[in-house]
Formats: C-alpha cells, sequence, structure tokens
C-alpha cells in the first residue's frame, strides 16, 4: 500500500469491533434493568401479599369477635332502650327523631355536645324531637387495655336504666371531665364520683363497677355497624344517617337550624 494512501479496511473493521462493543453494552445495559425491574416486581408482590394478609386477619378478627357478641335480642337492655340499641331521651312521639352516636373517649364526640347537647336537650323538651343517644364502645383500644369505653357506656346505661331523670346531667358531665385519648381513661370510681355529682344516688353509682349493661354496650355497638356507623360522633334524622358534607353539625348553630327546618319552624 502506498504511504498515506486510506486502509478502508482497517476503518471498517474498527466501526463493526465499536458497534459490537455498543450492542454488547446495551444488551448488559437491558439486562441489568430487567433484573432492576423482576427485583422491584417481586418487592411489590411482597408487600402486597403481606398487606392482604394483614387486612384479611384484621376482617377474620372482627368476624371472629363479633361472632362472639350476642345481639340485641339476647341481652338485657336498660331502661328506655330501644331496638337500635339508642337511649331515648324525650318524647317518643315527637316529630322528629335524632340519633347520636357517640364514645366517651372520642374527642370530637365531646366538641358534639359541647355544642349541640343543649340545643338537642331544648328541642327534646319542648317535645319536638326526640333524641336517642348510643353510648359506644368504639375506642376501648385508646384506652390503655382498661376499656374505658365499654366502662363508661355502661356506666350511661346504669344511670338510665336506675335514675334516667340524671342522665343528660350524666352524659354532660362525662364530657366536661373527658381524659384524653391514648390514657388510661378514668376509674370506676372517677365514674361514679362524676354521676353523683350530676345527681345520681350513691347507690345507683356504686354498682357502675358490677358491669351490669357491658352485654348490651357490646351488642349496641355492633349494632351500630351493623346500621352503617363507622364512626364517632355519627348522627342519624328518622333513622338515615346525616353526612358533614350535607349538614356540618360540627359547625355551631348548624344543627338546631338544621333540625328547626325539618319541622317548619
Amino acid at each position: 500500500m502506498a504511504v498515506g494512501a486510506f486502509d478502508w479496511g482497517l476503518v471498517m473493521s474498527s466501526k463493526n469491533e465499536r458497534a459490537a462493543r455498543a450492542r454488547a453494552d446495551a444488551q448488559a445495559e437491558a439486562k441489568a434493568q430487567l433484573k432492576a425491574k423482576e427485583r422491584r416486581t417481586t418487592a411489590i408482590i411482597i408487600a402486597v401479599s403481606v398487606l392482604v394478609i394483614a387486612v384479611f386477619g384484621s376482617v377474620v378478627f372482627f368476624i371472629v369477635d363479633s361472632s362472639k357478641t350476642p345481639g340485641l335480642a339476647d341481652v338485657q337492655w336498660p331502661a328506655g332502650a330501644d331496638s337500635t340499641g339508642g337511649i331515648l331521651v324525650g318524647s317518643a312521639d315527637a316529630a322528629v327523631r335524632t340519633d347520636v352516636y357517640l364514645d366517651f373517649m372520642c374527642p370530637y364526640c365531646g366538641h358534639f355536645e359541647q355544642i349541640n347537647g343543649p340545643v338537642l336537650e331544648e328541642m327534646s323538651d319542648a317535645g319536638s324531637i326526640s333524641v336517642y343517644y348510643h353510648p359506644l364502645s368504639f375506642l376501648d383500644r385508646y384506652s390503655s387495655g382498661t376499656k374505658f369505653s365499654t366502662r363508661s357506656a355502661n356506666a350511661a346505661a346504669v344511670v338510665a336504666d336506675q335514675s334516667p331523670e340524671h342522665f343528660t346531667a350524666f352524659f354532660e358531665a362525662m364530657f366536661a371531665n373527658q381524659p384524653q385519648e391514648n390514657s388510661t381513661g378514668l376509674t370506676d370510681e372517677q365514674i361514679a364520683s362524676i354521676a353523683v355529682g350530676a345527681g345520681v344516688p350513691q347507690g345507683v353509682a356504686d354498682t357502675f363497677k358490677n358491669g351490669e349493661f357491658t352485654d348490651w354496650v357490646l351488642a349496641a355497638t355492633q349494632q351500630a355497624s351493623i346500621d352503617g356507623v363507622s364512626g364517632t360522633p355519627s348522627l342519624m334524622i328518622d333513622r338515615q344517617l346525616v353526612q358533614q358534607s350535607d349538614v356540618p353539625y360540627m359547625n355551631e348553630g348548624v344543627l338546631g337550624t338544621y333540625l328547626d327546618s325539618l319541622l317548619g319552624s
């Protein structure tokens, strides 16, 4: 080959080598990406499987737990209670029925009682509405194992049964002395002291610790779930759940105005 002549064979060989290396690099990158994708997919499958198992376990627990809970028809009711698990305050013949679902451990329930309790009491006393209070045990898990929600709801049922004229005052006093979530709540003796301060006879308050209506509390809480109540506070008007998006009853004055509109006031 003459000096200075261009060697096309050498050039083509170099290009072929570079192309081969590029293909090899691309294949290696593709394999690496595929393996990474497979690892991510495997991780997602494992995570979803764990979640499904956890959810299934919760569902099974709920079903098993519910199966151990007697129905309302199988337990002793406090005076004034009905088949929904509510305790009547006022006349059952009023034009509008209002059901209030509360848990004594629930801070939002305390706010509900503060802004709406006086209105409901006034309208109930006037015979305009009938009010059914449902003391529930949804939040037992937030009382450090003391089952405060169940115990306090049992106390409310005892008051309704043995000292009904003091039921509303006891309800108000319990929320005025409401313990914080994730605390141990109040002892039976403290609940009894609050009851006595609200006018409940000492002899009645002393029976709270016997848990006379514990089965009723559990059955009423289960009935609330069956009826579509998933949290507290919840409100029904004429047995229909009222949504906050429709009637923002956690805002002061809204519930009273809404009930007045139903009554044509």
